[in-house]
């Protein structure tokens, strides 16, 4: 088959892009984030993007130990166990190593991590999604973009219980405090990864980012740059647009979609990203 972005290719092949910015306000200082794509044994990619928190040794050492973790158990990983157990187990394993390296050193003491990861399974068009704390998991498709990880978050939990509305969350005072997160000093028992597995049509675009990007750049400008341009160029073009927001912070950014679809949607739809600034 051959044509629209609705259509399957004998072989569907995932190309990615990604991009990783201190960003401008933080020039010259470490940049706390990690992110890696891992391709085992499995066939089905995990994309991983952690946020480390605690000061710039502790904060980095975090989102580290987290992108360690996850690659060596996602690679050990049994066949009988489902993407969300392997998942599950090894951002609970990686928060237990960050509580015992926390206590080797005083300026680790305050370290941890947010993380996002997916596990692409593209054969059988699927996703599965966990996260801990306010990096996100876009799904993004030609018509909507929707955040299917799940905000640990103080001003999430107001948005969701209503409490606040889009716009009074956007100027919320306290929008940076988690409420849960792979830190040091959180009993293990408190944290519980956010778990969901959800359809990967074709088409669409699966995108990873720290809280960087999102904080910046509103959802509308993400989905149609990552839909018009190939996965490298689109968070490359993503990460100038956060810093020309200002660049508070460290930014994260991994993209990934079936292969030539960018090309597909940019012939079919005709859409000029320059049209929408």
């Amino acid at each position: 088959m051959r044509g629209g972005i609705g259509q399957r290719k004998e072989v569907d092949m995932l190309e990615f892009g990604k991009a990783l910015d201190v960003g401008i306000k933080r020039k010259g200082k470490l940049n706390q984030d990690a992110l890696k794509i891992i391709t085992p044994w499995r066939k089905c990619p995990l994309l991983v993007v952690a946020d480390g928190m605690g000061g710039f040794k502790g904060g980095r050492e975090a989102s580290e130990i987290v992108i360690k973790t996850l690659t060596n158990a996602y690679k050990k990983a049994r066949r009988k166990e489902s993407p969300g157990e392997v998942l599950e187990k090894a951002i609970l394993q990686a928060h237990q190593v960050i509580i015992e390296r926390s206590k080797t050193e005083d300026d680790l003491a305050k370290m941890g991590s947010t993380v996002a990861c997916v596990v692409i399974d593209e054969k059988n068009e699927k996703l599965t999604v966990a996260n801990v704390g306010d990096t996100r998991v876009y799904l993004i498709k030609p018509q909507e973009i929707e955040v299917i990880s799940y905000d640990h978050s103080e001003v999430a939990e107001l948005r969701r219980k209503g409490v606040l509305n889009e716009v009074e969350a956007r100027d919320y005072i306290r929008k940076n405090v988690l409420t849960m997160s792979l830190a040091a000093h959180r009993p293990a028992d408190t944290v519980n990864p956010f778990v969901a597995e959800v359809p990967f049509p074709l088409g669409s675009v699966v995108l990873l980012c720290s809280d960087g990007l999102w904080g910046s750049v509103p959802d509308h400008l993400i989905r149609l740059t990552a839909l018009e341009f190939s996965p490298e160029e689109a968070a490359s073009k993503l990460v100038e647009f956060a810093n020309t927001s200002g660049g508070p912070d460290n930014i994260s950014i991994l993209i990934a979609r079936r292969k030539g679809e960018w090309k597909a949607y940019r012939k079919q739809y005709s859409t000029s990203l320059d049209d929408t600034q």
